[in-house]
């Protein structure tokens, strides 16, 4: 405690020795009074231009079409999708027909490795924009609606054979858009397995003998 006295004591005895300091700086010598309240001034106006200079850079929006812009609109996208999808199963678990319920899980794991894919492939995001921002929210609404309308408890034979059916569907896009995002790492793939081989026939590595099949039609023979 008297420790602490002390040192408050001493900070306002310093306090009150650099106002004293300023007051007799500026009576006896009024001009490094001028010189010193010059660079206070100056100190203060570029500690003011950094700070906004941090606000400008902390809170400003990027150009729409600029890579910082693009790359928030897909991690915006993403997040979306996941919470989306999160919703799904958690409609799913409500779902009380076993077959509109295995549907739904099949659907969610599609989406889950689209999602996944898209995360490491974020230049894809664009070409399956219609995917995420309607066909997902569709689905939500048509599980919402039959699950109210199974739990209401009402009859309701030819809604659910109308919803597996469609499910079903939904299943099968879901899959193809999936394999879509592969396309162009196929088609590299099946360039660059190209180039190799005219490489290594350039070469003299290869020839088109190497690539004949066997005569008992078994593997094709290459030897380098």
């Amino acid at each position: 405690m008297e420790n602490n006295k002390s040192g408050c004591l001493g900070s306002i005895l310093s306090f009150i020795g650099f106002i004293a300091g300023l007051i007799l700086l500026r009576r006896f010598f009024p001009s490094l009074w001028s010189v010193l309240l010059g660079i206070v001034g100056f100190i203060a106006v570029l500690i003011a231009a950094l700070i906004a200079l941090i606000l400008w850079l902390v809170f400003r929006k990027p150009k729409p079409g600029s890579p910082q812009a693009i790359k928030a609109e897909n991690k915006k996208i993403l997040s979306n999708s996941r919470s989306r999808l999160a919703e799904l199963r958690q409609l799913g678990m409500r779902v009380k027909n076993s077959e509109v319920r295995m549907l739904n899980t099949q659907i969610c794991g599609s989406v889950d490795k689209i999602l996944k894919t898209l995360k490491e492939k974020p230049e894809s995001i664009p070409t399956v924009r219609q995917f995420l921002n309607y066909y997902l929210p569709t689905l939500g609404s048509i599980l919402t609606k039959y699950v109210r309308v199974e739990e209401s408890g009402v009859p309701s034979g030819d809604m659910t054979q109308s919803v597996i059916i469609h499910l079903g569907e939904i299943k099968t896009a879901m899959e193809k858009q999936y394999a879509n995002l592969f396309d162009d790492d196929l088609l590299d793939l099946s360039v660059e397995i190209e180039a190799l081989t005219l490489a290594c026939k350039r070469d003299g590595l290869l020839s088109d003998d190497d690539f004949k099949p066997a005569d008992d039609g078994g593997d094709i023979n290459l030897t380098l």
